[in-house]
């Protein structure tokens, strides 16, 4: 007779992976409120040093003079690169040795960082690489749940390429009707 301890030690051993895999996903992201003080806010002047154009955040380092001494630098956290190429910007918006012109949140920890609210080109005034919002789809004619034969609801495409019930969607978030969430540009 085999022992199941090396089958129940491998399931465990799965399960802890799969387990992690899916709380590191889950962390991955967080609430800009989290680390930046919507009450403190502030006003940046500086130099464009470096860009970093990576997900979930991009980042903008600028160069800022103070007084006296050298200048103090600081890192502006902007919308994820997706979001930031959806409204028409990209990697080349910015470039080192733009003087630019940030508002924003500092962070809460009281590091040189703040979340740019608004990033504005001093040479121009033009401002850069905010996120606009777009209009939803427009909403097709109210029609039926497409259904299987089982008369469960189809959300897939139905045959002849027409796409599913979903594909229109009234709502871009999930918020039970009634229920009172703060919901902010950045997530709730």
């Amino acid at each position: 007779m085999r022992s199941a301890t090396p089958r129940l030690l491998a399931a465990a051993l799965t399960a802890i992976v799969l387990t992690a895999g899916a709380s590191a996903r889950l962390v991955a992201h967080h609430e800009i409120l989290a680390k930046f003080d919507d009450g403190k806010r502030m006003t940046l002047k500086g130099v464009v040093t470096l860009i970093d154009w990576r997900n979930p955040h991009v980042h903008v380092f600028i160069s800022v003079p103070r007084g006296t001494g050298q200048p103090a630098n600081w890192a502006i956290e902007l919308e994820s690169p997706i979001d930031l190429q959806k409204s028409g910007w990209n990697r080349a918006t910015l470039q080192p040795g733009d003087a630019i012109s940030v508002e924003g949140w500092a962070a809460r920890d009281g590091s040189r960082q703040i979340w740019g609210n608004s990033v504005v080109l001093g040479a121009t005034g033009r401002r850069v690489l905010n996120v606009t919002s777009r209009a939803p789809a427009p909403l097709v004619a109210a029609r039926p749940t497409p259904r299987w034969p089982d008369k469960q609801p189809r959300l897939g495409a139905l045959p002849g390429g027409t796409e599913g019930y979903w594909a229109y969607p009234s709502s871009t978030v999930l918020v039970e009707n009634g229920a009172n969430i703060r919901w902010t540009r950045g997530g709730c």
